[in-house]
């Protein structure tokens, strides 16, 4: 069984994939640099016919308009086919794309105005939001998706996290679609 999977939280990039319940990506849509309204359609509209279980959304923290319309969209499509609706955070996200990630791992992304959402892996779910001058990894990797002039700043590929993603995000009880909410982190 299929899971469509919407990350549309980044600045740089929107991600769509179709992954396997265990977290084997099968197919993928990544975008950068174009706007999530003209990118997201032509992604679902090529992946659709192959989601079938539930979808997983990423919730942020990230961007107000691509979190809102990521969600918007997973909302859409699992009310539409009577799907289950889970969420997953964005640095979680970013966390599974590495499988030799350690609990002491910095997980970053680009929060804008010069800005970073940070965790350590251990708790990516629990982002912070610093300013990028006072980043300080002290020695730990850095891991992330999005592009950033980081030192020694490890690449993680986004499709394939969020595909990774998807156990743990099917893990927990499906979203009540009456009282969605996106993390925002100030």
């Amino acid at each position: 069984m299929s899971v469509l999977g919407i990350d549309t939280s980044s600045r740089s990039r929107m991600v769509c994939v179709i992954a396997s319940r265990e977290g084997e990506l099968i197919d993928s849509e990544v975008v950068r640099g174009q706007p999530v309204a003209t990118s997201l359609p032509r992604a679902l509209g090529r992946l659709l016919t192959r989601a079938g279980g539930a979808v997983v959304v990423v919730t942020g923290p990230g961007t107000y308009t691509g979190v809102r319309a990521g969600m918007a969209a997973a909302l859409g499509i699992a009310h539409a086919r009577g799907l289950p609706l889970h969420g997953i955070g964005s640095l979680e996200v970013v966390a599974r794309g590495d499988p030799d990630s350690g609990a002491g791992d910095w997980i970053v992304a680009d929060a804008g105005r010069e800005a970073l959402y940070v965790a350590h892996a251990a708790d990516a779910a629990s982002a912070s939001r610093v300013l990028m001058a006072e980043f300080d990894a002290g020695g730990a990797r850095v891991l992330s998706s999005d592009i950033l002039e980081i030192a020694g700043l490890v690449a993680v590929d986004p499709a394939l996290a969020l595909a990774r993603a998807v156990p743990l995000a099917l893990s927990r009880p499906a979203l009540d679609r009456a009282g969605l909410s996106a993390l925002y982190v100030d």
